[in-house]
């Protein structure tokens, strides 16, 4: 087993929480981040890319002067590839960029980026978390009570509305819930921040 500070909003230790060793003292291997990092990348990708082809540009189908004779090269048509304002050979076109990823390496994956924030000290858990109004100075204060800085990953197990609205407008601060925690998050901010119940809620779904 594994322990954790739990902390008051004023940075005091108030307890500990004890963690699987499995979950936040997992041996870390770059090779796994890497390709859970490039599949989660790639999903995102929108690929709406596209360029047009020679069927699809504007232009006669007309061929532009005669075969032989004019001393030029000869040529079909004028959306040839070859001609200014032709069509794009071999360009790119619309596609799915998503790759399959085996759920068991994707959640190794979340545990190597959990035991790489815990070696650093870069989990916080408080022993309240919510903000009693929707109030951008209320995450703020947390924040500064707390003494962090930087990106900063927040983690509501209950999904508080409250919170995610008066966070919204901090630009170095995400929220996420529930099934919303993924390796990207984890590893592109310097500090996850929540609650006693969100971690204890995170070792459960990842052991």
């Amino acid at each position: 087993m594994a322990t954790i500070d739990v902390r008051d909003q004023g940075n005091k230790v108030v307890g500990k929480v004890d963690v699987d060793a499995g979950v936040f003292e997992r041996a870390v291997k770059r090779s796994v981040l890497h390709e859970a990092i490039v599949h989660l990348q790639a999903g995102a990708r929108q690929g709406t890319h596209a360029t047009k082809t020679r069927s699809e540009v504007a232009g006669s189908k007309r061929k532009p002067f005669r075969q032989k004779g004019t001393g030029r090269a000869r040529a079909g048509d004028r959306r040839s590839p070859l001609w200014r304002a032709g069509g794009t050979t071999f360009g790119p076109q619309p596609r799915d960029y998503s790759t399959r990823f085996p759920r068991r390496k994707m959640k190794l994956a979340l545990q190597m980026a959990l035991s790489a924030k815990c070696a650093d000290e870069q989990i916080f858990v408080v022993d309240v978390l919510g903000v009693d109004e929707a109030k951008t100075k209320r995450v703020a204060g947390l924040l500064d009570g707390l003494g962090l800085e930087g990106r900063t990953l927040i983690y509501d197990p209950e999904g508080d509305e409250s919170l995610a609205l008066a966070a919204r407008n901090l630009p170095n601060v995400k929220v996420v819930s529930g099934r919303g925690l993924s390796v990207y998050d984890v590893l592109l901010h310097d500090n996850l921040l929540t609650s006693q119940d969100g971690i204890t809620r995170i070792d459960e779904a990842l052991r």
